[in-house]
Formats: structure tokens, C-alpha cells, sequence
């Protein structure tokens, strides 16, 4: 039986993900069109005008490497969005670009008992507010799509993805997630404290960095990521 095999879609919510977490029962893909809350990592507001498509579910069951799934999940983005002719990448460790802009953020967000995904798509908006580096799918190609045929070919992907993940680990998905890496093999920066600084070379099987700097090769855990002398 699918996980996904029911939908609840809202007109308006203040957050899908906060939607969900106040109802720990319901085992519901939540969707909306428009948020007045949304948010991505690190509780940065997230833009949700009408136009995109924001959805949340739970996972209840015991995932091998479970923290790779926002990678996992950025991956099944791609795939959908490729399956539309588009050219993607995935910045580490949660967003996937397009035409060197976000098109799409995901957040997971783990409880007691459950994990909460989040995924916000920009598919037919017509403009953001000029200190976005957003997009959307009509931007970037000119067309409106059908956002319920977005969510329930982006739903198969999920689908088939955490059935991979659960029985191999991320091992499976860590080449195609490496092609896909924006700014591979170029000079970044990762804004910890302190900042490090380095060439993105690989991702590890544990879904980490690994950039080369003036010390040696190191692994990246955690921070948020930019080429050198680039903000955003």
C-alpha cells in the first residue's frame, strides 16, 4: 500500500508542517496553496504566494541514514522536474536550483516518534520579490503546469525513493546526487563558526561534504553554503 494514498488539500494554512504536527493521528499528505508561515531550515521564512505547491507528510517508520533524507528527497525533485525537460542541481543540502535560481526547499523536521517532510515548489508563479533569487517552473520555460500533475509525479518519485533508502541505505542515491551538486569542484564557503573554506570535491556515504582545503580533505556536517565571495 502506497504511503501517500491520501491527500488533503487546503485552500490557505499557515504551514502545511505546522498543519501536520498538530495532528500527530493524521496519515495525510498535506497540501496547500498559499502559506502565510511557511518556512524553510533554520526558521527562515519561506515565500508561498499562490502558484507554488506546498506539501508536508509524515514518516513513522525507521529509515537507514536518516539524515540524508532532505538529500533524498531533493533528488526526487530533480527527477520530477527533469521529466518536464528541466536542467537541475541540488544545493546541499536541501534546495534544488534551477537556471542558477531556487525553484524548490525542503525541510525535515524530526519528532518523538515520526518524521515531518516538508517541500515547497515554485511551479507557476510570475514573479518574486526582488531580494529572492527565486524561480519558478513558468518562469524558467514559459508554461503553467498542472500542479496536481507536479504533486503526484514528484509523489512517485518519493515513493519509490524511500523504498530504496530503507532497504540500501543512501549509498544508492549518492552518484546521482553528486552529479547533480551545485558548485562541484569549485571554491565555496561553508558559514560555520568559523567559516571554512575549500573546494567542493565529493559527498560522502553518510550524505556529508567533503571539501579539500588548506589542511586536508574535511567532512561538512552542517552549515549553509556559497561560492567564495558570493552571499546568499
Amino acid at each position: 500500500m502506497s504511503r501517500f494514498s491520501c491527500l488533503l488539500w487546503l485552500e490557505e494554512v499557515s504551514s502545511t508542517q505546522d498543519f501536520l504536527k498538530e495532528r500527530e493521528g493524521l496519515n495525510c499528505v498535506v497540501c496547500a496553496k498559499k502559506q502565510t508561515l511557511g518556512r524553510g531550515r533554520y526558521g527562515r521564512s519561506w515565500h508561498s504566494d499562490e502558484g507554488g505547491l506546498y506539501l508536508s507528510f509524515a514518516l513513522q517508520e525507521e529509515l537507514k541514514d536518516e539524515q540524508t533524507l532532505p538529500l533524498v528527497i531533493a533528488l526526487s525533485v530533480c527527477q520530477m522536474l527533469e521529466d518536464y525537460g528541466f536542467l537541475t542541481s541540488i544545493k546541499w543540502v536541501n534546495d534544488v536550483y534551477i537556471m542558477g535560481k531556487k525553484v524548490c526547499g525542503v525541510l525535515v523536521e524530526k519528532l518523538k516518534n515520526r518524521s515531518i517532510v516538508g517541500i515547497g515548489i515554485n511551479v507557476n508563479q510570475k514573479a518574486f520579490p526582488q531580494n529572492l533569487s527565486a524561480t519558478s517552473m513558468f518562469l524558467a520555460s514559459g508554461k503553467e503546469y498542472s500542479t496536481v500533475c507536479v504533486l503526484l509525479s514528484l509523489l512517485d518519485k518519493i515513493e519509490k525513493h524511500l523504498n530504496i533508502l530503507k532497504e540500501k541505505g543512501f549509498k544508492a542515491f549518492r552518484d546521482d546526487i553528486k552529479r547533480r551538486l551545485l558548485f562541484l569542484d569549485q571554491e565555496v564557503i561553508i558559514h560555520t563558526n568559523p567559516p571554512t573554506l575549500g573546494i567542493l570535491k565529493d559527498i560522502s556515504e553518510e550524505g556529508y561534504l567533503i571539501l579539500l582545503t588548506a589542511q586536508g580533505e574535511k567532512k561538512i556536517i552542517s552549515g549553509d553554503i556559497t561560492l567564495r565571495g558570493i552571499i546568499g
